[in-house]
């Protein structure tokens, strides 16, 4: 199979790290634009995280099978999903404050905005170490020992 995920990853990683940019730029400057450009981002960018973690478990096989420990891949897999799930929280609220079902929670909304985009970050980290380290999608690479 072709290594799309790698390929795919790096638009919800912008988009979303952008969607947290936006916030916090709005309050600050223009508040009504950043809120309107972060909203489009946070829902472009978690449609492309959802591709994201199709693709990924789509790739795990061919990983495992090309002896990437899969301990490695776990970790992985596990930080990507807790950052795709924080930010369809941070979607979920922006949504129901978009609908007026509660009130706007600025401060909640950055801070799991903020702790997604770290999330989202180390498990990029973990996600290099599985191509840098292991060769995972790398054809002919030698993997470790795990």
């Amino acid at each position: 199979m072709h290594p799309i995920h790698p390929m795919l990853v790096h638009f919800p990683i912008a988009l979303l790290s952008a969607a947290v940019f936006f916030d916090l730029l709005g309050g600050k400057w223009r508040p009504e634009e950043c809120r309107i450009a972060s909203l489009y981002t946070l829902v472009l960018g978690f449609a492309g995280a959802a591709v994201s973690v199709v693709s990924g478990a789509m790739a795990e096989d061919a990983a495992e099978h090309g002896g990437v420990p899969e301990r490695a891949i776990e970790i992985h897999e596990m930080l990507g999903f807790a950052a795709f799930w924080v930010f369809a929280g941070l979607l979920g609220l922006r949504l129901a404050t978009g609908l007026g079902w509660i009130r706007e929670q600025r401060v909640v909304s950055l801070l799991l905005g903020i702790a997604g985009v770290v999330v989202m970050l180390i498990a990029s980290y973990y996600g290099g170490s599985l191509v840098y380290d292991y060769g995972a999608g790398v054809a002919g690479y030698p993997t470790k020992a795990p």
